[in-house]
């Protein structure tokens, strides 16, 4: 059996440096730029190897990124000082990558769980903020190169031919400073969350009459704000609204869970992980609470109490029955 060559072997480090189940390949076409996407197995990145290596002979630079939810970020247009002055701070790269010489991409493990594309995003921006990086690389799903191929950028040329890109430290470990940094980033996203739900209900003009369940947790909400202010318990106020949304007779078990996740204030960050079950089990136990459950009877037995007096109405005094 052949021996791996370098190129292989190159990749393979990454491929374990990174750590994750699947991936999403890109050929970038070298005369139209256009991207071609592949998302492979671990096992098929690397039985695809010798048809990617036809495609970078081509021309074609060959592009890899985690697909799916995952816990790493990308920061891009590093020298070898960032990376050590990053790595010092407690954020060394899970795999540095040398895209061409002297200039690195480093995938950063912040979390050996999936993160948000939210929190990626913003993980990704601040370290290239601060680190120097390239700004327009920072998101959430960002392409790095493939170690092993070769970066085909007319730029890069040198005697007729292309450098390869070289996979570098790649021991695959969290940051070390990633839990802090990811505590503040979730306390921002949840300050914006709660001012964006905050600005939604304040603006948004519900109206009378309307089925829509967005629409009456807009009302009902901007009620208890206007009594309560800003500072309201917003877990009781989802609690008093789905009660009164569950007396009307008008919504259901669904529509009052759907009134809670798509526009309770600040929700992200105080049910995360839970916040569907969170709706459901607010919206069943307001449901079933004996003042809804004698309120829904009271009406029943109003209704039942109107029905029959549009019986005796209709038949007229004096009628036997």
């Amino acid at each position: 059996m052949m021996k791996p060559d370098r190129s292989y072997l190159a990749a393979r480090r990454q491929l374990d440096a990174m750590g994750v189940e699947r991936f999403e390949v890109g050929i970038r076409e070298a005369k139209t730029g256009q991207m071609m996407n592949r998302e492979w197995s671990r096992a098929e990145v690397e039985q695809s190897a010798p048809w990617l290596k036809r495609m970078n002979a081509k021309g074609n630079d060959v592009y890899i990124r985690p697909a799916g939810e995952h816990g790493l970020v990308l920061v891009d247009d590093l020298t070898a000082d960032k990376l050590s002055r990053m790595a010092k701070d407690g954020y060394p790269s899970a795999a540095a990558i040398e895209t061409s010489p002297g200039n690195y991409q480093a995938w950063v493990k912040l979390s050996d769980k999936p993160l948000s594309a939210e929190a990626r995003r913003a993980a990704a921006q601040g370290l290239a903020k601060h680190y120097g990086g390239d700004p327009n690389s920072a998101d959430s799903k960002h392409y790095g190169r493939l170690a092993g191929y070769t970066n085909q950028k007319p730029k890069h040329t040198r005697d007729g031919r292309q450098p390869y890109v070289l996979a570098h430290d790649c021991p695959g470990k969290a940051a070390t400073a990633a839990p802090a940094y990811l505590e503040r980033i979730e306390q921002g996203l949840a300050q914006k969350e709660r001012q964006k739900r905050l600005e939604a209900l304040q603006t948004a003009k519900p109206g009378y009459g309307s089925h829509d369940p967005i629409r009456e947790y807009q009302r009902q909400a901007q009620r208890l704000m206007a009594k309560y202010g800003d500072g309201a318990d917003l877990s009781r106020m989802d609690w008093m609204i789905a009660q009164d949304m569950a007396k009307g007779g008008r919504y259901t078990l669904q529509d009052i869970e759907k009134g809670i996740v798509e526009c309770s204030p600040n929700v992200e960050s105080r049910k995360a992980g839970h916040i569907e079950d969170y709706a459901k089990r607010t919206a069943a136990n307001a449901w079933q609470s004996p003042e809804v459950q004698q309120h829904r009877q009271e009406q029943a037995q109003e209704g039942q109490a109107r029905q029959a007096q549009r019986g005796r109405d209709r038949d007229g005094p004096g009628m036997s029955r």
